[in-house]
């Protein structure tokens, strides 16, 4: 196998006993430097063994002045046997295909690893005897084992992994660039050339502690998440049986509810019916006595008719009394209405137009209560309400428009206006203020009873001339009514919409940030249409228009209305 300069380099460090190789590190540490060349931390090379070493001098100095400096080094501590192999080994005018045989390091201090078989290598390199050479060095690989595995820490022999590439040469180093294992042949190998490699030991007390910290991070997470996890399980409990609580308590009161209906209703049947009986008594009295007057009359008329039937002579006999009983018969009286039923009457209708009145205030505040917990993103919307006002500079010349610039309909005349760039000339419509470059902004418009109109949000940027497409793709973002009850959204076909109740007011929110643009049915509080995800980078405007006039059923305004308490601009 070819050695390079890093091999020799690492060979040479080697070969130095512990006592020297802490003089070569001292030495290191003072010596004279090339210009512009910067000394290894004193803490790195202190705790430095030669692999660790080499690789600092190779990754700070470059491989040929780092030769350059061993060499200078290992002949100020009088290591001249060593610099002499160094230099023929590195030296460009001599072949490399000389073997270096040291594959691993004894332990430090020890005098028999360290000395005696380190010594007794350099003889062996330096007689160039290819059998003595050969001998040498499965004699010191096989010395250098047990110290090896003594190094390793507790792992016995059969206990640590074997490099399959290399003679089974048990893995005691770790290549930090690699993230592996590797044997000490691995090591001088070109494939791990200038990479970071150190002792497995040392490398798994480090990934030791990383692996402690990470356990201890993760067990503060598991922790956390049980906590979590309690605490969610603990509000769920409340929420459930502040739920349970609540359902018994409307339960309750609608049940108090109910009985308190069904006793006013026994009661307004009670009053009715006492109401009736009064009435059918008072009938009764009167029709009792209306008969017997009636009955007197037709005794009285009966009896008139029959004188005036006799002969002259019978008729004039008791004339006067007749005529008499006719004239003192008296008229029936009319009906008259008794003051005490007059009385009930009138407070059962006071208390009958009470309960309608209540009833349906009742109503109204309960669906208005429970549309709103129905829609709760309208009321979302709601709070982020802004003050908009009609852009005159924008508007066709036939659109009319109020003193406060929140209202506009559409004209019988055009007026001369000037045909500045920003007003439309062909599309009956009119922009809003203020445009938009960011946030949230919601405005409502009151429709009413029109039959066409269109309300939405298009780009300040887009050309108001002449006839124009509202789509997306073309900078518009609105829905329209276009015929009585037929509403459609800009897509590209239009998309139809289908509304069971139309909206007399209507909402439009704008969220720049998401790119949604929402319009909402503020009369039954529903969504109508969202149009998602638009992407825009200019400013946004408010775009109006109150349509044609339709036959004269389409005359109304489009009316901007503050929401909730907003207050006047």
């Amino acid at each position: 196998m070819i050695k390079t300069p890093s091999d020799h380099l690492l060979h040479s460090l080697e070969g130095l006993v512990p006592n020297d190789f802490e003089r070569f590190k001292f030495k290191l540490q003072n010596t004279s430097l090339e210009k512009d060349q910067s000394r290894i931390p004193r803490g790195q090379l202190q705790k430095a063994r030669p692999v660790k070493l080499a690789t600092l001098l190779i990754t700070h100095y470059g491989e040929e002045c780092a030769v350059r400096l061993t060499l200078q080094v290992l002949r100020a501590i009088n290591q001249n046997f060593l610099a002499e192999e160094l230099h023929k080994a590195t030296d460009p005018g001599k072949p490399r295909d000389e073997a270096v045989y040291v594959l691993g390091r004894a332990q430090e201090g020890d005098p028999v690893g360290g000395t005696h078989v380190r010594d007794s290598c350099r003889r062996s390199v330096a007689s160039r005897d290819p059998k003595t050479s050969d001998s040498c060095s499965t004699s010191w690989l096989q010395s250098q084992a047990p110290l090896l595995v003594k190094n390793s820490g507790s792992l016995s022999p059969k206990a640590l992994p074997q490099c399959e590439r290399h003679m089974r040469q048990a893995q005691l180093l770790f290549c930090e660039d690699h993230r592996e294992p590797i044997c000490l042949i691995c090591r001088l190998s070109q494939e791990h050339r200038g990479h970071r490699v150190r002792p497995i030991e040392e490398a798994a007390l480090e990934y030791k502690e990383q692996i402690q910290k990470q356990l201890e991070y993760l067990k503060e997470l598991r922790k956390s998440g049980e906590e979590q996890r309690s605490q969610g399980d603990k509000k769920t409990a409340d929420f459930l049986k502040q739920i349970e609580t609540r359902k018994q308590r409307i339960r309750h009161q609608l049940k108090q509810l109910y009985h308190f209906l069904e006793e006013q209703e026994k009661f307004f049947m009670a009053s009715l019916e006492e109401l009736g009986q009064t009435i059918g008594h008072v009938r009764e009295s009167y029709s009792t006595r209306a008969s017997r007057d009636i009955a007197l009359l037709n005794e009285l008329i009966g009896e008139m008719e029959v004188k005036q039937s006799q002969p002259e002579w019978e008729l004039m006999q008791d004339i006067g009394v007749t005529l008499h009983r006719a004239k003192m018969v008296t008229v029936p009286k009319p009906w008259a209405t008794p003051p005490e039923v007059e009385k009930k009457m009138h407070l059962f209708y006071q208390k009958s137009e009470f309960v309608e009145k209540s009833m349906k205030y009742f109503s109204e505040i309960l669906h208005s209560e429970m549309d709103t917990i129905n829609v709760p993103e309208l009321i979302c919307a709601q709070t982020h309400a802004v003050n908009v006002i009609l852009d005159t500079e924008t508007a066709h010349p036939n659109l009319i428009f109020s003193n406060d610039l929140k209202s506009v309909r559409l004209g019988n005349k055009w007026d001369r206006l000037p045909d500045s760039p920003e007003r439309f000339d062909s599309c009956i419509i009119a922009l809003g203020l203020p445009s938009f470059l960011s946030g949230r902004h919601y405005w409502e418009v009151e429709v009413g009873n029109k039959t066409g109109w269109i309300l939405g949000i298009c780009k300040a940027s887009m050309s108001r001339k002449g006839n124009m497409t509202l789509s997306p793709d073309n900078g518009y973002w609105v829905v329209m009514m276009t015929k009585r009850s037929e509403f459609q959204v800009s897509t590209i076909p239009p998309t139809r919409l289908q509304m069971t109740e139309p909206p007399r007011r209507v909402g439009i929110f704008l969220d720049y940030t998401t790119g949604d643009i929402s319009f909402y049915n503020v009369t039954n509080k529903s969504v109508i249409y969202t149009f998602t995800g638009f992407s825009c980078s200019g400013p946004l405007q408010p775009i109006f228009s109150p349509g044609t006039h339709d036959g004269g059923k389409n005359t109304d305004p489009l009316i901007i209305c503050p929401v909730g308490g907003q207050g006047p601009p």
